[in-house]
């Protein structure tokens, strides 16, 4: 069962979450774009400028004590990837437990024909 934690501290995660998305949906749309022009740089600037606020909410989020994954189900179980978020997985994570190693170290070598694997 995860650790109870305030709805202050819940917010703060929510928020965390939402920017993780967010993040993950500017990046399709900046990839989308004609690299090297002015509108591609400015939207690549405001994208890191983004990253690191988010990197400063999760770090806030750590002082708060959260030290969980950003994605646990009601009995703790991991229910998304943290590799594979429609975009290119967590930006950032509070999470004491490395599962985004577990996860890489989990991915098919080249040429195995094993398409998944399981979190």
């Amino acid at each position: 069962m995860p650790k109870q934690y305030s709805p202050e501290v819940l917010a703060l995660r929510d928020r965390v979450i939402l920017g993780n998305k967010k993040l993950n949906d500017a990046w399709e749309e900046i990839k989308k774009m004609v690299h090297d022009t002015e509108e591609w740089n400015r939207q690549m600037e405001r994208w890191h400028q983004a990253n690191e606020k988010l990197s400063a909410l999760c770090t806030q989020l750590k002082v708060t004590g959260y030290e969980d994954c950003l994605y646990l189900d009601e009995k703790g179980r991991k229910i998304k990837s943290c590799l594979e978020q429609g975009g290119i997985g967590c930006r950032v994570c509070p999470s004491r437990i490395p599962y985004w190693e577990q996860e890489l170290i989990a991915l098919p070598s080249p040429g195995t024909g094993k398409e998944e694997y399981e979190l």
